[in-house]
């Protein structure tokens, strides 16, 4: 019963098996840095495309601020005419009839208020 109690001298091994591992390893652990490598590209892109829209946002934001600014024009008419009609056209052209001791004219304005063209209208004498 003495030796009963003592720790065995024989040597021991863990258990081998017969089959040694000779599998291929699988698709993921084969591509494993490809896959890294297109994660962190995709990242990348990501990050990019929103700062893209964060820009576009801004962007717009500041030009339709500067779109409300008003615009001053200012028409010179002579002294002794006045104006008797006017109407808008496509694209914010104007068409005034400016009247005065000779007859009519017609002025076309462009959107700036630019005269564009002057047609007299003289009656036949």
């Amino acid at each position: 019963m003495g030796q009963d109690n003592k720790a065995k001298a024989s040597n021991t091994t863990a258990p081998q098996s017969s089959e040694t591992n000779t599998e291929a390893p699988s698709a993921i652990v084969r591509n494993l840095g490809l896959i890294k490598a297109m994660a962190i590209i995709m990242a990348i892109l990501i990050v990019a495309a929103l700062a893209v829209i964060i820009v576009t946002i801004y962007s717009r934001l500041t030009a339709a601020n500067s779109a409300k600014t008003i615009q001053q024009n200012e028409l010179v008419i002579p002294a002794d005419s006045r104006i008797t009609g006017a109407s808008l056209g496509a694209k914010g052209q104007m068409l005034v009839i400016v009247e005065d001791k000779t007859g009519q004219q017609l002025w076309q304005l462009d959107a700036s208020g630019k005269i564009q063209r002057k047609t007299r209208i003289a009656p036949q004498r």
